[in-house]
């Protein structure tokens, strides 16, 4: 199997059989999808399972609890057969053709990062306190880990899996900064990771993504888990050309 997919979903009974209709069509069957759904109060889990019913290549893991995107990444993780593991947001915000150019985009590297500032990078119906709250945390990210990348927390990522069964007994983060630690994880690995700039359209009604009030305490609390980090990881983080 050369490729599996995870789906972190919490309430997304709005997006996720569009998204599942059209990665299923895109992708060949030696594909596997891996629906995570978390303490869901909608007709999401249901839904995937109706995939699961039809789709020998989809499977889904229900978690009862609402533990959040990182965990539910993490079980998926834990579960993924695929020579390579990639994580998607369940809302639609990339599309089928653009993750094969994710994919695509790989080549030699162990891990591709989609990215939203990297040049070349098209972003639609973001809101300017969703813009303005990436950027700052996007400087923040660089001020403190010195990493090249300019997008840690796009929501499309692609890692060799045996790069992913090193560092998965190091992850920790339990918010949604875990991309961060999961990238220094990689970099302290010696991985090549690519960011490449992708298509995205923000999909504002996500319960995944919030509303302002959420983004804001989510953004303190990835403060906080950041300076965390920088900390744990400190012996390790140098400046890079």
């Amino acid at each position: 199997m050369q490729l599996s997919i995870i789906i972190p979903a919490y309430n997304e009974a709005q997006y996720l059989a569009q998204k599942l209709d059209q990665y299923l069509a895109a992708w060949s069957a030696d594909t596997e999808f891996l629906v995570v759904p978390n303490g869901c109060t909608d007709d999401t889990p249901s839904i995937a399972q109706s995939y699961a019913d039809r789709f020998p290549n989809v499977r889904v893991h229900v978690i009862p609890e609402a533990v959040g995107k990182a965990m539910a990444v993490r079980a998926g993780l834990q579960r993924a057969q695929g020579d390579w593991v990639a994580f998607l947001d369940a809302d639609g915000s990339t599309s089928a053709a653009e993750f094969q150019h994710i994919f695509n985009a790989r080549r030699d590297a162990d891990g591709v990062i989609a990215s939203r500032w990297a040049p070349g990078a098209r972003v639609e119906n973001r809101s300017g306190l969703r813009k303005l709250a990436s950027y700052v945390f996007a400087g923040v990210v660089k001020m403190l880990f010195w990493m090249p990348y300019r997008d840690t927390q796009c929501g499309a990522k692609i890692f060799r899996r045996e790069l992913i069964q090193r560092i998965l007994p190091c992850l920790r983060v339990r918010n949604i900064a875990f991309d961060v630690e999961l990238l220094l994880l990689c970099r302290r690995a010696g991985a090549q990771i690519v960011e490449y700039p992708t298509h995205w359209v923000d999909r504002s009604d996500s319960v995944i993504i919030g509303s302002p009030l959420k983004l804001v305490r989510s953004s303190l609390s990835m403060l906080w888990t950041l300076l965390t980090l920088r900390l744990r990881f400190f012996p390790f983080i140098a400046p890079r050309p």
